[in-house]
């Protein structure tokens, strides 16, 4: 054999394993992108058939597959407008139940606003037609926009997912109930709003955004702007201005609720009980800039009194020792708060 042909077999050999390598990168990310845009579904939990809820508390760690659409336990996204609550169980801790469901009782804590950092979500989810809900998957309570649900498991599917927001209005930390009434007020337009804090002072003041998301592209985002501008036109809090932001990944990351969190660090901080919301949104204002997850929940003193009650929680906690630590240098800080202690959340 000729020195000649040698070196064609070998220039062979070396381009078929090229092209055996990208063959195999192209499927590695073709199933991971697949794998990544599977849908979540709204896993209602049913008070008899206990079986039916995933066990996430065997495989932690492990990061499973979200349900398909119309799996046994799971219900699909509704096409008619929704109302449901984020309402607080045993393990895994939370769960998302339609208005109808009999789960949902004066018995239960219903979660109503929760603060991930920078990012806080109003969580009672409205009867307005809209293209996004509040599902569980099984390892989160997310927001799931209809729009997404249908995207093409390509390789480009990445591309489909929101990534526009639009500012509509920045409100001093002081003012911290009115920014969420204007949360609310968006929400139950249809739209999905939701608030992020500003991470450092600007004129010696904390902010919120009070902000819509997510769009695909600026125009998306600038025609859904133009309508809310005209739709609250003359009103007050609400101007004829608006930005288009391009939110960080933690704003525009979809989980709401980690429920892998509590399996791991299932204590909490809780303060005392509130008689009125506004009581409640006035100290989470104060507690949300020294924490990185806290929440308010609420429920009927009585299923006869019709008067609601309130609490705040903050979390997540390793151990007892770690949720004291954060509460003496709460007091330490905030003296009204001496009466706050730590709890263990139930299994």
């Amino acid at each position: 054999m000729t020195k000649k042909r040698i070196r064609r077999l070998l220039l062979l050999w070396f381009a078929t394993l090229i092209m055996a390598g990208i063959v195999g990168m192209l499927l590695y990310v073709q199933m991971a992108v697949h794998q990544e845009n599977v849908v979540a579904s709204l896993e209602v939990e049913s008070p008899v058939v206990k079986e039916d809820l995933p066990d996430i508390s065997a495989k932690v760690e492990e990061e499973t597959a979200e349900p398909v659409p119309g799996a046994v336990g799971t219900a699909d996204i509704s096409e008619d407008a929704e109302y449901s609550h984020l309402v607080e169980t045993e393990s895994p801790f939370w769960n998302v139940y339609p208005i109808s469901s009999p789960g949902v009782s004066a018995e239960n804590w219903h979660t109503i606003l929760v603060q991930n950092r920078f990012k806080i979500d109003y969580t009672i989810t409205p009867l307005a037609p809209r293209d996004w809900h509040l599902v569980r998957s099984n390892n989160a309570i997310r927001v799931q926009f209809r729009s997404e649900m249908f995207a093409v498991k390509d390789i480009l599917a990445r591309k489909k997912r929101g990534k526009f927001s639009i500012q509509l209005i920045s409100i001093e930390h002081a003012r911290f109930p009115l920014a969420v009434s204007l949360l609310s007020r968006l929400l139950n337009d249809g739209y999905y709003a939701y608030l992020h804090r500003t991470d450092a002072k600007f004129e010696g003041k904390y902010w919120y955004r009070v902000r819509v998301g997510f769009f695909k592209n600026l125009e998306d985002a600038r025609t859904t702007g133009k309508k809310i501008s005209e739709k609250y036109q003359g009103e007050d809090y609400f101007s004829t201005k608006f930005w288009p932001v391009q939110p960080g990944t933690q704003e525009l990351s979809r989980p709401v609720i980690d429920l892998r969190q509590p399996l791991n660090k299932p204590w909490v901080i809780q303060l005392p009980l509130y008689s009125s919301q506004a009581e409640a949104l006035k100290d989470m204002a104060q507690l949300n800039i020294e924490t990185d997850f806290s929440y308010i929940s609420q429920k009927l003193e009585s299923a006869s009194s019709g008067k609601l009650e309130f609490r705040i929680r903050i979390g997540f906690f390793e151990t007892r020792n770690e949720a004291g630590r954060l509460i003496y240098r709460l007091k330490k800080k905030f003296p009204q708060f001496k009466s706050m202690k730590s709890v263990r959340l139930q299994e």
